[in-house]
């Protein structure tokens, strides 16, 4: 069930870079649209936090000897050995700096080259992950896991090989492709932060830490706040479907799932990514591309039978 409400994560977070273009075809530029996306998110997570807190509070105070919801007390999986010790706000602060440069990185991939190829590259964080977990711990992946990342691996090169080396979308692969360093870091911060805070409050604070590493980047971009009405709708849909409905589905998700198999199940995004803007902006993929997406979604496939 985790990794079926993770594969839904993924699939809603790929509308992302599709309202990125969007917001950006209306004035909205990058670093606008990402500090955008968690300022509003924040406002509406802290709310609801809150409220889910005095909730809590008065069945409390009604039933003192009542057992409280449990919170942490499914098995978690192991803590990395490099994350020993860290304090819950040096995590939330992880967390939340790491993805506000992968932000920084992905929005700009997506104003230089697809929304396919921004999303698949942003995406190759299991590589990332699954190298450092094995060159950090010595627990070496299974056999089928690494044949079914890479496979997804093989299929997102396949989706993203026709546009390598085009003038500036070089320069947007790149960034695609550094996002994806930050992603992973993101991805395993949060993973370890939510072994110790519920997801909702733990989303508030990642939320609103971003939103305020993103505020200088905004303001030096210029023009921060919208001047066209419809450009408020993407930014909005930005931050409660993607933002909102997409990374608290995917944080929820991954507590009990291994940081590598989260981070393949999670190329789900960009494998829906691509047929979003190929609907919606009318970036045709070609044959090639299409297989590649086929492609992945089988390493996706693979990979998780060698999990569970």
């Amino acid at each position: 069930m985790d990794f079926a409400i993770l594969l839904l994560g993924g699939a809603l977070m790929g509308l992302g870079g599709v309202l990125v273009r969007l917001a950006g075809e209306v004035g909205v530029g990058p670093f606008a649209s990402a500090f955008w996306r968690m300022c509003l998110a924040a406002v509406v997570l802290v709310a609801w936090a809150s409220w889910e807190g005095l909730r809590a509070g008065r069945r409390t105070r009604a039933a003192p000897d009542a057992e409280l919801e449990p919170a942490l007390e499914q098995p978690a999986p192991a803590v990395p050995v490099w994350f020993r010790g860290w304090s819950q706000p040096a995590l939330i602060a992880l967390a939340a700096t790491m993805f506000a440069a992968d932000l920084i990185l992905y929005h700009l991939g997506l104003f230089w080259t697809t929304v396919a190829n921004a999303t698949l590259e942003s995406n190759l964080a299991p590589v990332v992950i699954t190298v450092a977990l094995w060159a950090l711990t010595g627990a070496a992946p299974r056999p089928l896991f690494l044949l079914g990342m890479g496979v997804a691996l093989g299929g997102a090169m396949m989706m993203i090989g026709a546009h390598l080396g085009h003038g500036k979308a070089l320069l947007g692969d790149l960034c695609g492709l550094s996002s994806a360093l930050f992603y992973a870091a993101y991805q395993l911060g949060v993973q370890q932060a939510r072994q110790r805070l519920r997801t909702l409050p733990l989303m508030a604070w990642v939320s609103s830490c971003a939103a305020v590493a993103l505020l200088p980047f905004a303001l030096g971009e210029g023009n921060m706040v919208p001047h066209v009405a419809i450009a408020w709708l993407w930014l909005v849909a930005l931050a409660l479907v993607v933002q909102i409905g997409g990374q608290v589905v995917v944080a929820h998700a991954i507590k009990h799932l291994n940081p590598g198999l989260a981070s393949v199940g999670l190329l789900m995004q960009p494998a829906t990514a691509a047929v979003y803007a190929w609907i919606i902006l009318g970036q045709a993929m070609s044959g090639l591309q299409m297989a590649g997406g086929v492609v992945a979604l089988g390493g996706i496939y693979l990979a998780r039978r060698s999990v569970g």
